[in-house]
């Protein structure tokens, strides 16, 4: 068995992930554990293959902190600045702007969501990371490219979310109901650009899955409701209204992100730092 799961354990990984995601959801059962589904996969594969040495080198990528101010600036800030440059496109465009609910009136909340985006396992980044950037991006982009491993990796990752077109509340669901389920298309365009923006941020962070992994994607989670939508945390939380963005906001930001994920791949030559990667 042991040699079977390493012959394959790419493709295993990701029919894992399906699985332990999308069952839970779709039988009603803990659907909380769908944002868990590609750690869990990652760790047990890496168990079954290379034991506690294994599972060590899993998580020690996390642990890696070191990089310049401006790789963490990026990481930390990148998302809002491109979320900010499609506002403003969308504005010039005729659009109308969100209304910065928390940003007005929710100021002092923040750094409680930011603690809840960041280390509850069942929001992203912790129960996702480990296993899209911790896990698979290195093996995908050591035998194949960055490039082909962000595209594999975005697209996987885009329609991975597909529960969450069909959920019955959700920013996610609401723009599938205005938009289709063909808004499927430009969410994983809109996946596969992180993707490029994390594995350059990995090779950049000297294989950093902690700043391309779980501070990017905590940033894209952080920023998008606070830039893009008329969320608010105190009605979240009373359950008195779901969030929405407008979806012509929506898919302008996604062209701004597939543009400059372009442009950062024409620029690198689709090496994406990873020949500076030490």
């Amino acid at each position: 068995m042991k040699a079977f799961v390493n012959r394959y354990q790419i493709s295993i990984f990701f029919i894992l992930t399906f699985v332990i995601s999308w069952f839970p959801w779709y039988a009603g059962i803990a659907p909380e554990v769908m944002a868990m589904g590609p750690s869990i996969a990652a760790f047990t594969i890496t168990l079954i293959v290379g034991g506690r040495r294994g599972f060590v080198d899993l998580l020690q990528p996390f642990g890696r902190w070191r990089a310049t101010l401006g790789v963490w600036g990026l990481a930390i800030f990148g998302p809002g600045i491109l979320y900010l440059i499609g506002l403003v496109v969308h504005l010039l465009m005729g659009g109308e702007a969100p209304p910065f609910i928390m940003i007005r009136e929710e100021l002092n909340l923040l750094l409680l969501y930011l603690f809840l985006v960041v280390l509850m396992p069942w929001n992203g980044p912790v129960g996702e990371e480990f296993g899209w950037r911790g896990y698979v991006l290195p093996k995908l982009q050591n035998k194949y490219s960055p490039l082909i491993a962000s595209l594999v990796i975005g697209t996987v990752w885009g329609i991975w979310h597909l529960p969450s077109f069909f959920a019955p509340q959700g920013v996610i669901s609401a723009l599938t109901t205005a938009l289709g389920i063909g808004f499927l298309i430009p969410y994983s365009l809109g996946t596969i650009a992180n993707s490029v923006f994390m594995a350059w941020l990995y090779n950049k962070s000297k294989a950093s899955a902690l700043i391309a992994g779980i501070i990017w994607h905590a940033a894209i989670d952080f920023w998008a409701p606070i830039l893009l939508s008329d969320s608010s945390l105190v009605a979240a939380r009373e359950g008195t209204h779901l969030p929405t963005i407008a979806p012509n906001l929506y898919l302008t930001v996604l062209a701004v992100q597939v543009v400059v994920a372009s442009v950062l791949v024409i620029a690198t030559k689709g090496k994406l730092g990873f020949s500076e990667q030490t």
